[in-house]
């Protein structure tokens, strides 16, 4: 534990208690509009985002900089002592995130810096970092821990609804989506994180459908020996991810081994609206 450390950004959504308690470094993105960015979790939150979306203003998201993973790595290697770093990131066809550390890595010839590219966003990220820093803490071998980081990274699902994806479509995240836009307005949209790209799952013709349907969409995902993580995340209504939260409990079907409930980060509902409700399950093998 001593020696090696865990660095993933604000996109994980891992709650700052989690964060702190396995003392994982969580690197902020920016967000912001009218010219100016800020430091995501920091110097703007969920709520002033809402607003500015709500009034029409367009906001605009941005990965760290190379200078800014360069001061983390630093601190870890230099004043930490740290031999290796495990930098988990949301999927590179998201954000420039992935690839910004891949180069900012390359300062530091010397030492033992792996980028991870989780093809996923959101608490599935988080959970894929909160495992690697438990593995740390449970002094696995390197093997071990990158089997297992290779492992999550393959087998999580990430399905989400909104009220609509106008905000989605206008934020170039999921270009696919644009010629159902009319069928936004009246049905409920579902999209799936597939292997890191926003794709459309299907339509359902009311929120409470919705809901109903990522239950259903994520109970099917299970594999055997492997302990299942559900995370659920939402927007600036709670409503119905704690519906969701009692429909997944209440099923004795759904051997949950660990299930947090979080509110989305700015950047990610930046791009998708405050209307959003979306569960996440991710795997790991019960032998690690």
């Amino acid at each position: 534990m001593k020696n090696i450390a865990v660095v993933t950004d604000t996109t994980s959504d891992i709650p700052e208690e989690l964060s702190s308690r396995h003392q994982i470094e969580v690197i902020p993105l920016y967000i912001g509009y009218e010219g100016n960015l800020y430091l995501e979790g920091k110097e703007i939150n969920n709520e002033q985002v809402f607003e500015k979306l709500k009034s029409g203003i367009k906001v605009k998201t941005s990965g760290p900089s190379i200078g800014d993973f360069e001061k983390i790595y630093k601190k870890l290697i230099e004043i930490d002592k740290k031999t290796l770093i495990y930098s988990i990131h949301i999927s590179s066809k998201l954000s420039s995130t992935y690839n910004t550390a891949c180069q900012a890595a390359k300062l530091f010839p010397q030492s033992k810096i792996k980028v991870i590219d989780s093809n996923t966003a959101a608490i599935s990220l988080g959970f894929i970092a909160l495992e690697a820093a438990r593995a740390v803490r449970r002094n696995q071998s390197q093997e071990k821990i990158d089997f297992m980081i290779d492992f999550m990274t393959r087998h999580n699902k990430l399905l989400a609804t909104f009220e609509n994806f106008q905000y989605l479509f206008m934020g170039g995240r999921a270009p696919v989506l644009k010629k159902f836009l009319s069928k936004s307005i009246i049905l409920k949209p579902i999209v799936v994180l597939d292997n890191g790209i926003v794709k459309l799952k299907k339509f359902a013709r009311s929120k409470k459908n919705s809901i109903i349907e990522l239950y259903k969409q994520i109970k099917k995902y299970s594999l055997p020996h492997c302990k299942k993580k559900i995370g659920i995340f939402y927007g600036s209504e709670i409503g119905p991810a704690l519906e969701l939260e009692e429909m997944v409990k209440n099923d004795t079907d759904i051997k949950i081994d660990e299930l947090i409930l979080t509110e989305i980060t700015t950047i990610i509902s930046g791009h998708t609206g405050p209307g959003i409700w979306g569960i996440t399950s991710l795997l790991v093998p019960d032998e690690l």
